[in-house]
């Protein structure tokens, strides 16, 4: 791998219309497809294996999470430095049948991360508990059933709960044991499929996996037609697969690459893999082990300075984690942007503490919204359109080819061409589209707010992928939901019960999280895959498909285990917050509606009355509209000015989640870059850049070697290990 010159590391990436060799030498249209068919069942059988097992492993024996560490999988990521370090060397050694090239490593490995999502937010951590929850909330909520709120959900978009003692009862508290020695394994599992209530799930799984489907059609096509614009043309870093390539990557038949052979790669691997599982074993030996802290408080700053805790983020800015993998990923990052993601947190802070002082109202409901959400909304927004901007020449000249208007003598000479590639994509994109507006227009919504729900499904997606390709931060969380954004725009009487009720449906179900969402990763796997000389084409449709029998076996398993061992109740988000949520929205709606009089009318406006009716709120105008300039603004200076430190993905993530925990370390390691360009150039950030990547490995393996303890005890005893979490969730 050429590592990026630290000289250039502040380069500003929106270079539309370059073209030329990408800085791998992959150059973004490989003439030979290097996909092979023992990579694809490797794949399949990982895949299969993830979506199977995972909610088995993560919810009902509660052991480590399969998607542990988001877009870098520790499960799929371990096992890949597992195989370059363990695995390859004893086949050479043995002589054994060739060992699985770079190319190979990257479809198993874009496949299996792929997956990871699958058992988590992208799909069974909340999928059948939407589906069937809001019954057993009903029946338990007095308001509800005073009210009536499950009326305004369209009876296809929930399971049939008659018998209930069949199917919300068993499902809460899983079915009664009786065990035989006599029974096969077979034969139990043949009972365990035969006590789930089929036919009454038949209708909402045919109402909600084709709308699925067509989710992840459209994030196939949408990372198929940017990615030879980002790859090629702007030359995104891509941190996320750069670090995983430099891993895979082989040079002849050597057991190890230039960068696995470097002490300074082992001597960062040994010392912070010794601090990961030092710290490990103190959870299981307290008493014997001393632990080295790697977080620090910073909380008597607020003792001296109270203002701080008007912070709705107070706790992530005022305790200081250490995240080895992070100030790894954020020294190799350019220093733009680890700079920005560092100073997210402290310039929130310095936002929000005068704005709040001064009486503004930054309450905000993760789901739901509220300004802090609406702001990352309108930024959302804003940025998406820049990306287009910055793609529009490459864009223009797909769409134009897609919908047929160039001439005969246009017509691409070659299969295997990536513009070809992309025409299609964009057909499918475009097709997918229109056909997820109308499922979801069949469900009961007018199609102003259909059209609007997916446009900002799609900037969702576009732009969470973009994030992660540029920035390398492997945990993203929007803060803000689609149905919150509609809801604010058109108001209570446009947007009505029930609209609010089936747009909250169609988003848990389509963009919950998406930081677990497929287009994140594949967008990292094509580009891993392209350095192996496999085209991107072909991986993201061979995904497309995994993908799809991925999900359909693991709703089969999430609904089996379910019915056998009972939905987790100690899991909040799964168990009530999220099967709540379209009714928790809907509600304060309903009421006002009723106390006017305008329930009736409210629910009878047709498409063009609903437009008629819009009424934001000015504090919804406000935010929106901070948003869209601040991105505008930094995204001008970023682009004008050879000066300016920061870029406009600031206003997309700062007051999320994800950088209040993580925000400290990224600093970290943008602070360790500066002073080694200061006092060793160039030469020493190249040369430290293998110890780095010990680093992030060290810590990805220290946290395999705990999934693998804590699988060993449970097989071994039966009781649930002790946890040992690396990474923010």
């Amino acid at each position: 791998m050429a590592w990026p010159n630290p000289a250039n590391s502040n380069s500003k990436g929106h270079a539309a219309g370059r073209r030329g060799a990408l800085p791998d030498g992959s150059g973004g249209h490989p003439g030979k497809d290097l996909m092979t068919w023992r990579a694809v069942v490797i794949g399949l059988i990982g895949v299969l294996a993830i979506c199977g097992f995972g909610y088995l492993n993560d919810r009902i024996l509660e052991l480590e999470s399969i998607n542990n560490g988001h877009q870098l999988p520790i499960l799929v990521v371990g096992l890949l430095i597992v195989t370059v370090l363990l695995i390859h060397p004893l086949i050479a050694l043995l002589r054994r049948p060739r060992r699985l090239s770079p190319a190979e490593l990257a479809v198993i490995g874009t496949f299996c991360a792929c997956a990871c999502g699958i058992s988590g937010r992208a799909l069974a951590e909340q999928f059948a508990q939407l589906l069937v929850l809001p019954h057993h909330w009903e029946r338990i909520t007095p308001g509800w059933q005073t009210h009536r709120l499950l009326d305004y959900a369209p009876k296809q978009l929930l399971v049939d709960p008659e018998p209930q003692d069949e199917v919300v009862n068993r499902f809460l508290t899983g079915s009664t044991r009786e065990e035989s020695d006599s029974a096969t394994l077979w034969q139990r599992c043949q009972k365990k499929i035969a006590q789930t209530p089929w036919r009454q799930w038949r209708t909402p799984l045919v109402t909600w996996l084709p709308i699925f489907a067509l989710g992840i059609v459209i994030m196939t096509a949408l990372a198929i037609v940017t990615h030879r614009q980002w790859s090629s043309h702007e030359h995104l870093q891509y941190p996320i697969a750069n670090f995983m390539g430099e891993l895979i990557r082989q040079d002849g038949d050597s057991w190890f690459n230039t960068t696995l052979r470097n002490r300074l790669f082992w001597l960062g691997f040994v010392i912070f893999f010794l601090i990961r599982l030092n710290n490990g074993l103190y959870q299981w030996y307290p008493e014997t082990i001393i632990p080295i802290k790697l977080n620090h408080s910073l909380w008597p700053f607020a003792t001296k300075w109270p203002a701080l805790l008007r912070n709705p983020r107070a706790g992530g800015l005022l305790n200081f984690n250490i995240f080895p993998l992070v100030i790894g990923v954020g020294f190799l990052l350019s220093s733009e942007i680890s700079l920005t993601l560092g100073m997210t947190q402290i310039l929130w802070a310095c936002f929000c503490i005068p704005v709040i002082g001064l009486g503004f109202n930054l309450a905000t409901d993760y789901e739901i919204g509220g300004w802090r959400g609406w702001q990352r909304a309108g930024s959302y927004i804003a940025f998406a359109v820049i990306l287009l901007y910055a793609g529009r020449h490459a864009y223009w000249e797909t769409l134009k080819r897609a919908l047929g208007l160039r001439p005969p003598g246009g017509r691409l000479p070659s299969p295997s061409d990536p513009e070809r590639a992309a025409v299609i994509a964009m057909r499918v994109l475009i097709v997918s589209t229109i056909a997820l507006c109308l499922l979801i227009i069949r469900l009961g919504l007018t199609w102003p707010i259909a059209i609007g729900l997916v446009f900002l499904l799609l900037v969702t997606y576009l732009v969470v992928a973009r994030v992660s390709a540029e920035t390398g931060l492997f945990f993203i969380q929007p803060g803000w939901q689609p149905f919150g954004m509609l809801m604010a725009l058109f108001g209570s009487y446009a947007m009505g019960p029930t609209p609010i009720v089936i747009a909250a449906f169609v988003c848990i179900v389509l963009c919950l999280d998406p930081c677990h969402a497929m287009i994140p990763y594949l967008v990292n796997g094509l580009k891993l895959g392209e350095r192996g000389n496999v085209r991107p084409a072909t991986l993201a449709w061979s995904n497309l498909a995994l993908y799809m029998l991925g999900a359909l076996v693991a709703v089969f398993a999430v609904l089996v285990l379910s019915y056998d061992f009972g939905t987790p109740a100690q899991y909040y988000w799964s168990y009530q917050r999220i099967p709540t949520l379209p009714f928790r929205a809907a509600q304060p709606a309903l009421m006002q509606l009723k106390a006017i009089g305008a329930l009736e009318a409210s629910e009878g406006l047709s498409g063009w009355e609903r437009l008629l009716a819009v009424r934001p709120s000015s504090s919804f105008l406000w935010a929106v509209a901070f948003g869209v300039i601040g991105v505008l603004a930094f995204s001008f200076l970023r682009l004008r000015t050879r000066w300016w430190p920061l870029h406009p993905c600031l206003f997309l993530l700062w007051e999320t989640y994800p950088l209040s925990v993580m925000s400290h370390p990224f600093l970290v390691g943008w602070l360790l870059k500066k002073l080694c360009l200061r006092f060793g150039g160039n030469r020493l950030v190249v040369k430290l850049k293998p110890f780095a990547v010990g680093v992030i490995s060290a810590d990805i393996m220290g946290a395999l070697v705990f999934m693998a303890v804590g699988l060993i005890y449970y097989l071994c005893t039966g009781d649930k290990p002790k946890t040992y979490r690396y990474f923010p969730r």
